[in-house]
């Protein structure tokens, strides 16, 4: 086991329970729309705008402005196999008799006219939507400039309901990046990606892009450029601020109400929403709310990290076990112990099994019992063990919690009473075992594991040595009728060479 010094004072930092690095980390890896198909969007984009230029369309192009999360800086990769919109409005002088539907309908018959794009085109309400297959889907939105008539200098065409409907994206795109520059450092625009993100994984509440947007923005005044150390100072920090905010806004108003264009209050936002979408948004909100505070009051860096996983999911802070690992699975402070021993297996021989004392039983991937606990004490539960070449083959020695063994042995784990009685006599009860992995190989091959699982025969469990490092098994007797925790026998530990 080796510690990458940087990362271990930044997880031993005053505030652990802020984990800033790992957040950046998180955006980085797994939330922000990489670079590469951000350029090859801005190329596609290039080339529709260069061959709207020379179409025979029908009204005069002014100008082009991305939209849309591509615009705001919020867009985030998306889920799985998933592609991403991207939007981009062209701005055009209005032409005498058409009707708002004309616009859409001539300018798919003008990518038509291309063997590039006239398989990708499709027509939706407002836009000519071109999409990539399995990448990404741009919508072009034609926006009509001063027309005679018109409600408002810009409006986007309804293609369904054969209107004009007003609008000012750039404005829009304005306001929001006011209220980013107000908090600071992009805090704003990481925090919508952050729970655009949750949305996305979740799959608990619907919120449209525009809406989710509108509510972060509104929810930063003036004010706060004045206070950004109480409430943006880093990234969790700005989190926990605009979601709490966030909750607070939508506890006091049960009912779905007008979400309007900040800068032209006419045009209604709720059209992507109704009251039973909205109520469920309001209780996830609040529900996440508490977690996220959870995880970031919680002084414990490792119970901290775990909560912030059952915030975003298992990917959030993946690959820093290693440095917990060695504060686990040392006696001594960590960088006194570094140098002088290789790694856990080799401090375990030198020092003995009482070091095993040590390890610490709550890691990020170790999950918690799920079971109630009536009387823990009621069962007394050991474990024994013993050590076999093949599963079917004869046991070849006993075994004692702490032993090294080698790679590639099969070990029988067995619960008892502490008074000799094995388990799987007692017809009442169950024996669940949480196998916990820990060090470098168990991770690389992505099997550290922490979880329950069944017992192969009653009261027994087979595991098989594989990965270098500290492991351990625990058993829990759980009454069948009840199905709660009525013993629980401690660590056993298998240390694998």
């Amino acid at each position: 086991m080796t510690l990458h010094v940087a990362n271990y004072y930044e997880l031993r930092s005053p505030s652990p329970n802020r984990l800033v690095s790992l957040f950046e980390t998180f955006l980085e890896d797994e939330v922000n729309l990489n670079q590469t198909r951000i350029g090859t969007l801005t190329d596609r984009v290039k080339a529709i705008e260069e061959f709207l230029w020379g179409a025979s369309w029908g009204p005069q192009i002014i100008r082009f402005s991305p939209q849309g999360s591509w615009a705001h800086k919020t867009i985030i990769r998306p889920p799985g196999e998933q592609g991403f919109d991207a939007d981009d409005l062209v701005f055009v002088q209005p032409v005498t008799g058409w009707r708002p539907q004309d616009y859409i309908v001539k300018l798919k018959d003008a990518f038509g006219t291309s063997g590039i794009y006239k398989d990708r085109a499709g027509l939706h309400t407002r836009c000519v939507r071109l999409e990539y297959a399995g990448d990404f889907k741009i919508d072009v939105v034609p926006c009509v400039v001063n027309r005679p008539d018109g409600t408002s200098q810009f409006e986007v065409c309804n293609r369904n309901d054969n209107r004009f409907e007003p609008t000012d994206g750039e404005a829009y795109n304005r306001w929001f990046a006011q209220r980013n520059d107000w908090v600071g450092n992009d805090s704003l625009r990481e925090v919508t990606r952050l729970l655009k993100y949750l949305r996305d994984i979740k799959t608990t509440f619907t919120c449209k892009s525009i809406l989710l947007t509108t509510l972060m923005g509104a929810l930063v005044t003036e004010a706060d450029a004045y206070n950004r150390s109480a409430f943006f100072s880093d990234l969790p920090t700005a989190l926990k601020t605009l979601i709490g905010r966030l909750d607070d806004y939508l506890q006091l108003r049960p009912m779905l109400h007008d979400i309007c264009n900040p800068v032209l209050p006419q045009e209604n936002f709720n059209r992507h929403w109704d009251q039973d979408k909205y109520s469920n948004f309001r209780d996830m909100v609040h529900k996440y709310r508490n977690w996220v505070d959870e995880a970031y009051d919680e002084p414990d860096l490792a119970r901290s990290v775990s909560k912030w996983q059952r915030v975003f999911g298992d990917e959030f802070a993946r690959g820093t076990e290693n440095a917990y690992l060695i504060e686990a699975t040392n006696a001594a402070p960590p960088l006194v112990l570094a140098p002088r021993y290789n790694d856990a297996v080799s401090a375990v021989r030198l020092l003995g099994r009482g070091i095993l004392d040590q390890v610490r039983r709550v890691l990020p991937w170790v999950q918690s019992p799920p079971w109630v606990d009536v009387q823990p004490g009621r069962v007394p539960v050991e474990i024994r063990a013993t050590l076999h070449d093949t599963k079917t083959g004869p046991a070849r020695a006993a075994i004692r919690s702490g032993d090294i063994l080698p790679k590639g042995k099969n070990i029988l784990f067995a619960a008892f009473t502490t008074n000799g009685i094995p388990l799987s006599s007692l017809r009442d009860f169950q024996v669940q075992w949480q196998v916990v992995n820990t060090d470098h190989d168990a991770y690389y091959a992505r099997q550290l594991r922490g979880g329950f699982y069944g017992s192969d025969k009653p009261g027994k469990k087979w595991e098989w040595t594989q990965y270098r490092g500290i492991h351990w098994v625990e058993a829990f007797v759980i009454g069948k009728r009840h199905g709660k925790c009525l013993g629980r026998s401690g660590r056993f530990f298998v240390v694998i060479e």
